[in-house]
């Protein structure tokens, strides 16, 4: 396998993450304009609990998917029919039971309407395989002019609601026209590929044995990650509170793809120098930490002093309650992603069973953080405690765990410059 391909393969899924996180971000600017923070804080809201049946949905295959497909490439059709089929069940059951969910919890008028046509979005994320199928086989420049062009018909979806003055019913369903298109593309791509589907109650059991932890790390991470601060901000104040939060955090998370592309380039030369060079693997990983954290470092000071600025051009005087939040929230970037890049510690040293652990226990904190400080400081309070959640789950909560301490030290190093330039003081 060339790397001359391994480059094409992964530029193809870098340049289709870019194109669209472009073209989201248009459009998502033009529609969180056009609703205003309270109908888009609505949106938002509802769809957290959507989000928080997403890894059941998933069933773990996600996590195991590409792996399965290329250790048994002569089975590839039936792997790949029986995860879809699987998603399918599971994802009829949790839309059942997210619409409940919120319905139950939220008794205004038009919720059940929304949170119906948002759980769409689990069922058709079921087809999500396909682009593993050509991943696998290091084509992903398919999975990625499909999406590319799913997102353009979304956001042409997005904009004829705008120009037509669409409410809020078809905004809501235009999340779930985003994975209507990817999976109906991906699907008639890989039919006329000449592939077929089947399913296998063997093969079943078999996907199914692989992928239970998946699915609790998997919950836990969305609870700390994703929902936790949406869910109890619209509970615990209102839904124009959630618009704004929604607003300040989508602009700080538009950027962080160039951290994952950072990650994704750097991390099999630091994997291959475990095994040739210890002290190499730990000055690489240091430098690795410390350009995440200072990259993060330099852009949430961007934030800080142009924060206001970008709020107004971008969405307008309406929103200007959002720009503190994101000025704060900004800050949690750098530790996010050091916790992204810390799976490289972790599978390099055989620790990837703690990584339910850390996940464990940034829950919990997100829950605690949140439900206190939301009700003293409100949007201003979520915002400090993403901040404080990511700090203490990838960095202090690390020294607390034996297991863990040697990478919590080389991030303590990296942040601190400590054998990150020099050669003397590479390893722990």
């Amino acid at each position: 396998m060339s790397n001359k391909k391994l480059f094409a393969n992964a530029s193809w899924i870098m340049v289709g993450r870019i194109f669209q996180l472009a073209l989201t971000f248009v459009t998502t600017m033009l529609v969180t304009r056009y609703l205003g923070p309270t109908e888009y804080g609505k949106v938002n809201y509802v769809y957290s609990y959507i989000q928080l049946f997403l890894p059941l949905c998933a069933l773990g295959l996600n996590d195991i998917a590409v792996k399965q497909l290329v250790d048994d490439r002569e089975r590839n059709n039936e792997i790949l029919g029986t995860m879809i089929v699987l998603r399918l069940c599971a994802s009829l059951l949790s839309m059942l039971s997210s619409i409940g969910l919120a319905m139950l919890l939220n008794q205004k008028e038009g919720y059940g309407t929304i949170a119906f046509l948002l759980s769409f979005s689990l069922l058709f994320q079921s087809f999500d395989g396909i682009m593993y199928f050509y991943q696998s086989k290091l084509l992903s420049k398919k999975s990625g002019l499909v999406y590319a062009f799913a997102y353009v018909l979304s956001s042409i979806f997005r904009i004829v609601g705008i120009l037509l003055k669409k409410d809020i019913y078809w905004f809501a369903f235009a999340i779930s026209f985003d994975f209507l298109m990817v999976a109906s593309l991906l699907l008639l791509v890989y039919l006329k590929d000449g592939n077929d589907l089947k399913f296998s109650f063997s093969m079943a059991k078999k996907l199914l044995s692989k992928s239970g932890y998946y699915i609790f790390a998997g919950l836990l991470v969305v609870i700390y990650g994703k929902v936790t601060d949406t869910l109890l901000l619209g509970k615990m104040i209102d839904e124009t509170s959630v618009g704004y939060y929604s607003s300040a955090t989508m602009l700080c998370n538009a950027w962080p793809f160039v951290l994952t592309a950072v990650i994704d380039s750097l991390s099999p030369v630091i994997i291959d120098s475990f095994k040739t060079d210890k002290e190499e693997f730990y000055k690489k990983l240091k430098q690795l930490y410390a350009l995440i954290f200072y990259i993060a470092f330099v852009v949430a000071i961007g934030i800080l002093l142009f924060g206001d600025l970008a709020i107004f051009i971008l969405y307008g005087r309406d929103y200007a309650p959002a720009a503190l939040p994101m000025k704060i929230y900004a800050w949690s970037t750098a530790f996010s992603y050091i916790g992204v890049s810390r799976t490289i510690w972790m599978q390099c040293n055989n620790k990837t069973r703690y990584e339910i652990h850390i996940a464990f226990f940034g829950a919990i904190t997100s829950i605690v953080l949140n439900f206190l400080l939301i009700r003293s400081h409100g949007i201003i309070g979520a915002a400090i405690a993403a901040v404080l959640t990511q700090l203490f789950t990838n960095f202090i909560f690390l020294f607390a765990m034996k297991q863990t301490r040697e990478n919590a030290k080389l991030i303590l190093d990296a942040i601190l410059l400590k054998g990150v330039l020099n050669r003397g003081e590479s390893n722990v």
